[in-house]
């Protein structure tokens, strides 16, 4: 995002909006970063103001920023939590509306700045209707490649079809629910995956397929401790549970993307 700023600010006002925290230690997504961070709920402005501008200095970031109000008015108007990327033209129509962060994040990134670009060369505004990323496009873009071997072809392939492509994942946690994407794909004849979640990339072992049952085990978040996964796949849809050690069974249901 600075670097978008930098390039595209003669052409573009720019504003990065703090909204509250998707981090926060004792928030509805409670994360390990919040805790190390000493980052809670904003009890008011002063101290929401207090977490932006250590945002700003952490990062060092010089994109005009503004801060929502305590109603969160600019949140619940653009759906923002945890983070989403929008791109307004002067006519006041979505050139680029971005799903939501943290795996909508990179890809609107990407497409907000092709937007930009083009502008920039052009001086004329695109006339796109909004429109999501393509998460897929960015995936094949930024996934790490096998070395050799068969990739998505075969009858290796045929027979994990049904599993193959993204999907939009639920687990529940806390009375809440951690959102994700699961992407399977085939190389050298195996299956293997991708679950991102709030900002993080995990690869996903012990992949099995057993005509509609898919079992798996990923960490929960980069080095956690480890979720082991089991669910149906009925058409469209996955339904089933983790299992973890210290905490029992998590219900975890998806649909294809």
């Amino acid at each position: 995002m600075q670097k978008m700023y930098k390039t595209y600010k003669d052409v573009a006002e720019f504003r990065l909006v703090y909204i509250n925290e998707a981090h926060a230690a004792d928030g509805r997504s409670m994360q390990r970063i919040g805790k190390n961070l000493g980052v809670s709920e904003h009890k008011n402005y002063g101290e929401r103001c207090q977490v932006a501008e250590r945002l700003l200095s952490d990062k060092s970031l010089t994109i005009p920023t503004v801060i929502d109000g305590m109603d969160n008015n600019v949140n619940e108007a653009y759906k923002a939590w945890p983070d989403r990327v929008f791109i307004v033209g002067t006519d006041g129509k979505l050139g680029v509306a971005a799903t939501r962060g943290p795996f909508g994040f990179a890809p609107a990134i990407e497409q907000a700045g092709e937007w930009l670009a083009e502008y920039k060369k052009s001086g004329k505004e695109l006339a796109l209707q909004p429109k999501k990323p393509d998460f897929e496009r960015f995936m094949r873009h930024n996934r790490p490649r096998p070395t050799g071997g068969e990739r998505s072809s075969g009858k290796s392939s045929a027979r994990y079809a049904h599993a193959l492509g993204s999907w939009e994942m639920k687990t529940a946690f806390g009375g809440s629910f951690i959102e994700a994407t699961m992407t399977l794909t085939v190389e050298d004849g195996k299956l293997t995956g991708v679950w991102e979640s709030q900002g993080g990339q995990m690869k996903m072992s012990d992949i099995k397929l057993d005509g509609n049952t898919l079992s798996f085990t990923r960490t929960m978040g980069p080095g956690g401790s480890p979720l082991a996964f089991k669910g149906e796949i009925d058409g469209d849809k996955i339904e089933g549970k983790y299992t973890h050690k210290e905490m029992g069974e998590l219900k975890c249901t998806g649909k294809r993307s």
